[in-house]
């Protein structure tokens, strides 16, 4: 029947058609873009993204009193920096240290399916966290999605964590939310590699 065939191509083009698929949508996402910090104390801000609590930052790979370093796991191809939980005084006594990012959703975004993945790595009792929040033009949030915090990445390493959901109708805009606990001492959580991809 001619009209079925129709149908079935009047609804396949969009997929075909979606210029917001297949990229990350994520500006600066290994926090690559400004210094990261080598020294105790030292905070290197991460340009595209607000430290919204305590002084979430960037790290250098070869800080020497990081957790992480270019011989642990951690995304295959990484940069010189990484996400930070901090080692300054602000970083420690708010407890969290806490980065956002905003970016607007096209039309087209709604409906499809949004893969929120990244490099995570937990210190102690620091443990790292990002969210995609989608909302609406009021800043309502309409959904949520998740990687960490993960008790089960320990050690030096990071590990890659990764989850799947659909943009909710009336979304046109995305935060994520990078969110680093501390402890008693330095929050030496961090992250690597954020990507949210839309398909």
């Amino acid at each position: 029947r001619p009209w079925a065939a129709g149908r079935a191509t009047a609804a396949a083009a969009p997929a075909q058609n979606c210029s917001v698929c297949g990229k990350n949508l994520i500006r600066n996402p290994g926090a690559e873009s400004g210094a990261g910090i080598t020294a105790v104390g030292a905070f290197g801000a991460v340009p595209g993204w607000t430290n919204t609590a305590g002084q979430f930052g960037a790290a250098s790979y070869a800080f020497p009193n990081g957790w992480f370093s270019a011989k642990s796991k951690g995304p295959l191809r990484r940069g010189k920096n990484y996400f930070f939980g901090g080692t300054t005084t602000e970083a420690v006594q708010a407890k969290a240290s806490i980065g956002t990012q905003t970016i607007k959703l096209a039309p087209a975004a709604a409906g499809r399916k949004a893969t929120l993945s990244g490099w995570l790595g937990n210190y102690g009792k620091n443990t790292s966290q990002v969210r995609a929040e989608f909302a609406d033009a009021g800043g309502k949030v309409l959904a949520r999605l998740r990687i960490g915090p993960d008790s089960t990445i320990a050690g030096t390493d990071m590990a890659r964590r990764s989850r799947t959901a659909t943009v909710p109708r009336g979304a046109t805009q995305v935060t994520i939310v990078v969110t680093f606990t501390g402890g008693n001492n330095y929050n030496l959580a961090g992250a690597d590699d954020l990507s949210l991809v839309l398909s």
